[in-house]
């Protein structure tokens, strides 16, 4: 049988391929999505499944394609919501569910004042101090929306890890109290874990470490991905 990392790291490179590949043959990308998804769910790496069906509906949108792109982006809402990723889930739903895939004179209408006014003049720093005005949750979504039709960019793997700390922070300040000797939680909290585990999480073992004293964060986070590794460093910041 083939090793679970092995099976990651193939995927991995399909979606690599995929992405050079997506301007110039969007029929043999979307091939290459479809066997990478195929080897991430034998891996058992759950959320990258979700992750990269999603920004592969991503890239669609920001190619002037959200046709094609809502079957991917409501995919991967429906494999987040699955994971227990609420936040992720809803962003890809309302992506998926969003019609507006250009800056027609409606799409402009339904944004804020102040970045439509901004968007209208061309001004990138009235845009940036537009959006960061907002509150959370509609700059996240007004960032959302203007990244799908390209006009800006944004860091996914860094926005994902990002949010998956907001996300799991209650069952991080779990463990880290854990951690410190607080045992009253700590049945809840290997449920939590088992549960995530078998989702496609990979931070038990190192959350097992944890506790048993280790604090190297790079023998703690080896072989991890980038969103796991997030959230081993929450914990290890929590405890510093």
């Amino acid at each position: 049988m083939t090793h679970p990392a092995q099976l990651k790291a193939e995927a991995d490179a399909l979606i690599a391929r995929g992405k050079a590949l997506i301007a110039a043959d969007l029929p043999q990308a979307t091939d290459l999505l479809n066997q990478a998804v195929k080897l991430y769910w034998a891996a058992g790496d759950y959320y990258s499944a979700a992750a990269q069906t999603g920004n592969y509906g991503w890239a669609l949108r920001r190619m002037g394609r959200p046709d094609l792109a809502r079957p991917y982006l409501a995919r991967a809402a429906e494999i987040f919501a699955d994971l227990g990723l609420a936040d992720f889930a809803e962003r890809h739903r309302a992506a998926a569910e969003d019609i507006a895939a250009d800056l027609t004179p409606e799409f402009l209408a339904s944004l804020p004042p102040a970045v439509r006014q901004a968007i209208e003049q061309g001004d990138g720093a009235a845009l940036q101090f537009a959006i960061n005005g907002l509150p959370p949750a509609e700059q996240q979504q007004v960032i959302d929306r203007l990244a799908a039709i390209g006009l800006i960019s944004i860091a996914e793997s860094e926005e994902d890890a990002s949010h998956a700390v907001q996300q799991f922070e209650p069952l991080l300040q779990a463990i880290a109290a854990v951690a410190r000797g607080d045992e009253s939680e700590r049945a809840d909290v290997e449920r939590a874990l088992d549960d995530l585990e078998r989702k496609g999480w990979r931070i038990r073992k190192a959350v097992r470490q944890i506790w048993q004293g280790e604090r190297r964060r790079q023998r703690l986070t080896y072989g991890l991905d980038e969103v796991d590794t997030a959230i081993v460093n929450r914990i290890l910041d929590l405890l510093a």
